[in-house]
């Protein structure tokens, strides 16, 4: 019992991180899993050098990667089909690059909706909390290194739930004022917004802005375009018996010499 109130109250204790800066980078990663569901996640990536020399591939930055599942909802219905959960974002860093996570917070306006679970050891009771700030859930979420992403290939990084499918990310749209609009199949999801923080070392001028991660190839075999970002959704199809990867191009576009100081390559 002991250990069940300090959970409770970890749930109600919240921490106020100040607000991340302006996105660089805002995309989507969309499409569709086996049987024709939709399934979408917006990302933001802020990118700030911390120092080193990035012409003497000694750069340091800290980056942050804010994910939100923007699947859209599917309503209560028979046979019941699961909204998806995302679980996991993979992207790539230079070959020589370092990095780590060092926090995941779920921000502000995000409601944690538990049927009763454990996760990292801790019993998290049934129930759902919106979040009036930010609370820092890092043992909630890993890094992982190369990771596959299907026919999507091997990229160098994951960020991806701790312990399967809980913790995952619903559609904001699945819970309104904490009460469920549709079928979810996990005993513990996000109904919002998670923020990664990571510190990257050893980067050159591959990577000394937000935009380079758009660029940033995963080559999968075969005759498929390369890509940047990945995703992938668990808990969907009927029941929840579903999950899928989905992929976002790789940019190949000329470098605007006025943004980078100098032209690094006739094509990233």
């Amino acid at each position: 019992m002991k250990r069940f109130a300090t959970v409770t109250l970890a749930l109600m204790s919240l921490t106020v991180i100040p607000a991340a800066s302006q996105a660089d980078l805002t995309e989507t990663i969309s499409g569709s899993c086996e049987g024709g569901q939709y399934v979408a996640s917006d990302f933001t990536i802020n990118f700030t050098p911390t120092g080193g020399d990035f012409n003497a591939g000694t750069g340091t930055a800290t980056a942050t990667i804010t994910l939100e599942n923007t699947s859209g909802l599917y309503p209560f219905q028979v046979p019941a089909l699961g909204n998806p959960i995302q679980t996991s974002f993979f992207f790539n860093v230079p070959p020589t690059a370092s990095v780590a996570m060092t926090d995941a917070s779920i921000l502000a306006g995000s409601s944690i909706v538990s049927t009763g679970t454990i996760i990292d050891g801790v019993p998290i009771p049934p129930g759902c909390v919106t979040l009036i700030a930010d609370q820092s859930q890092p043992t909630w979420y890993v890094l992982q290194s190369g990771v596959s992403a299907g026919e999507y290939g091997i990229f160098t990084s994951g960020l991806e739930t701790s312990e399967g499918i809980k913790a995952g990310l619903v559609d904001p749209e699945v819970y309104v004022a904490c009460v469920a609009q549709g079928d979810v199949f996990s005993p513990l999801v996000v109904a919002g917004r998670v923020r990664f923080t990571l510190s990257l070392g050893n980067l050159g001028t591959t990577l000394d802005s937000a935009e380079d991660f758009a660029s940033l190839c995963s080559n999968p075999a075969g005759s498929n375009d390369p890509f940047a970002f990945a995703a992938k959704f668990q808990g969907t199809a009927v029941d929840g018996e579903g999950s899928c990867f989905i992929g976002h191009g790789c940019e190949t576009i000329p470098v605007d010499a006025t943004t980078w100081g100098a032209i690094k390559a006739i094509y990233r």
